[in-house]
């Protein structure tokens, strides 16, 4: 008797390459919580992925504009929002011609040679968005817009 041959879905995807995301993790509370710029983030942070380079996603605002983001603010509150929820990690910390670097929890931090990072690679996942946060408080920043002033009528 001939075996059947498994069916292969991985060809119905256009390129033949998906970005996996958890069930558990769409259904949990710190995913259903995120911002919409929360969601954008973090697909954009999804297209730099190729599988081996996880720890090295740049959410820089040059890779951001042609994303089509319009505002370096939001893409940094969009960053703590995912930092919040444990959704990503920082690897790296940013500074002068040095980008902030960030992995996924859900997948084992990678190591390129010659690339160190301020965390060590992993065998497993630090699933840190397991643990359920508190609603993130988006800290409104003070606007530049003037405020004008309407002097106050005297009285006859």
């Amino acid at each position: 008797m001939a075996r059947r041959k498994k069916e292969n879905r991985w060809e119905d995807i256009d390129g033949g390459s998906a970005f996996v995301v958890p069930y558990t993790l769409l259904r949990h509370p710190n995913f259903t919580r995120l911002s919409a710029f929360g969601h954008k983030l973090l697909m954009d942070l999804a297209r730099q992925y190729t599988g081996f380079n996880n720890g090295y996603l740049c959410a820089s605002w040059a890779l951001m504009q042609e994303a089509n983001w319009n505002s370096e603010n939001t893409v940094r509150a969009a960053m703590l929002e995912l930092e919040h929820y444990g959704l990503i990690q920082r690897t790296q910390q940013g500074g002068k011609n040095r980008p902030n670097l960030h992995a996924f929890t859900w997948r084992r931090i990678d190591e390129k040679k010659g690339q160190p990072l301020d965390v060590s690679s992993t065998a497993k996942p630090t699933d840190l968005w397991k643990e359920e946060r508190p609603e993130y408080n988006r800290t409104a920043g003070e606007r530049k817009a003037k405020k004008v002033v309407i002097p106050a009528r005297k009285a006859a």
